[in-house]
């Protein structure tokens, strides 16, 4: 090695060491910042006022243990920070409808981990319903995607005043802030992603029965459309969470773990789903042969694809090294042997795919090593979603392994025929399916 080689090897490694140190501080310095805004948000004015209100009128905040109030009030204290207020009768917007509309966002989504809403940085407050030059109707309030929020105060007291009658105005408002941020993908996390997806599912055929009996549990606004119904849901889970897990437990079920809380039993957040321990995803392959599949897929001829186009590239590459290597020797040959194979056992380790499903487990493994073999309890799927892509199927399973939701992608070689018959047999199971992006039911299958 000579010294000029040196010199660029030891000018990368200083270099190397160098960003580190900057990546470092600049995450000690963002760690040491939360703590901060703590610290400096407790010797504010407003941090105590915040406090007293909240003490004086938002039950949500008294019933909460007292090692969660601390945070509640963080979070309402930071929320009113990033939001634009803006009063259409007075010159500002006072800090106790600041404090109860801010609160009312961080009650829907206090389970959850820091929610930013996205755009929704524009909070407008009217003394009364108000006019819409648009719609040309009076509202209480509403939600847009240019990131306002509008709602009138009367109403949102009126909603907090009377804790049982299921008709929050707060609630619902920020409920579909959050529904469209996420929609929007701002702000995302990919669990909240996930379970709000699996709840528009489970809810559109619940909104389509409401339409057809207008005396059910829910409120009948909710049978609208999908993001109604997911307002109107909320404000029965915070209102009316005993009622709601009679009368629907599924749906409330998936609320809970959308939101990380259930009011029946006066979990904040924390909410530990059937998934943490009841049902787990490991299946021990020995024990394969003592069960009979429900179904048993094999790939099709198109799993011979890759194999020709991967000969393909390489009969293009051989004249290449051909005008680099004057003479062919048996070592060339062996060499070129050994790459060709690595590269079809690389592909077909990835590629080839055998799938079953037993009673209460998908499996899945492949076929030319038997190296990646997965397993999920079928109670832990989410969602499937099956991609038709001309010569197979991009498929991701969504699964939950604990209280965490994780994905599986899984490149399926089979004909639209054996997808379909797979797709029936897990819609059986309740199992929700998407096909190309769109949710299949049992009557489309």
């Amino acid at each position: 090695m000579t010294k000029e080689h040196l010199y660029v090897i030891l000018i990368f490694i200083f270099g190397m060491l160098i960003a580190l140190a900057f990546i470092a501080d600049a995450y000690l310095k963002f760690k040491r910042s939360n703590t901060i805004n703590l610290k400096v948000a407790q010797q504010s004015s407003k941090w105590k006022r915040i406090k007293e209100i909240l003490e004086e009128q938002f039950a949500y905040y008294n019933h909460l243990p007292d090692t969660l109030k601390t945070d509640f009030i963080l979070r309402t204290y930071q929320f009113m920070q990033r939001r634009n207020w803006v009063s259409s009768s007075k010159p500002i917007v006072d800090m106790h409808q600041k404090t109860l509309i801010s609160a009312s966002a961080i009650q829907l989504t206090f389970g959850l981990k820091q929610v930013s809403f996205g755009r929704f940085k524009t909070i407008i407050v009217h003394e009364d319903a108000y006019y819409n030059r648009l719609t040309r109707k009076y509202h209480r309030g509403e939600v847009n995607q240019a990131g306002l929020i509008v709602l009138s105060w009367k109403h949102f007291e009126q909603g907090y005043a009377d804790a049982k009658d299921k008709i929050n105005l707060g609630l619902h408002e920020m409920a579909h802030a959050l529904d469209l941020a996420l929609h929007l993908s701002e702000g995302r996390r990919y669990n909240v992603h996930r379970l709000m997806d699996k709840f528009r599912q489970s809810a559109f055929e619940k909104m389509l029965a409401m339409r057809n009996n207008p005396n059910g549990f829910l409120r009948q606004y909710g049978s609208t459309n999908a993001r109604e119904f997911f307002s109107v849901a909320i404000e029965h889970f915070f209102e009316a969470p005993k009622d709601f897990r009679t009368q629907m437990p599924e749906l409330y079920y998936e609320l809970c773990q959308l939101l990380n809380q259930d009011p029946c039993n006066n979990i904040f957040r924390g909410f530990q789903s059937i998934h943490s321990d009841q049902f787990k995803n490991a299946f021990d392959k020995q024990q394969l042969k003592l069960y009979k599949p429900k179904i048993n897929l094999k790939p099709n001829a198109n799993i011979l694809i890759p194999f020709v186009s991967y000969t393909l590239l390489v009969a293009l590459v051989i004249p290449v090294i051909n005008l680099s290597i004057s003479t062919w020797n048996t070592f060339t040959f062996l060499a070129l042997g050994i790459l060709y194979s690595s590269g079809v056992v690389l592909i077909y380790s990835k590629k080839a795919k055998g799938l079953k499903i037993l009673d209460s487990y998908l499996l899945s493994k492949t076929l030319l090593l038997n190296n990646d073999f997965f397993s999920v309890h079928l109670k832990n799927i989410v969602n499937i979603n099956f991609t038709y892509m001309l010569t197979y199927y991009s498929t991701e399973v969504s699964y939950f392994e604990g209280d965490d939701i994780k994905t599986k992608q899984l490149s399926l070689y089979y004909s639209p025929a054996s997808i379909k018959k797979l797709e029936r047999l897990l819609l059986q199971q309740s199992i929700k399916i998407k096909h190309n992006n769109k949710w299949l039911n049992k009557e489309e299958s």
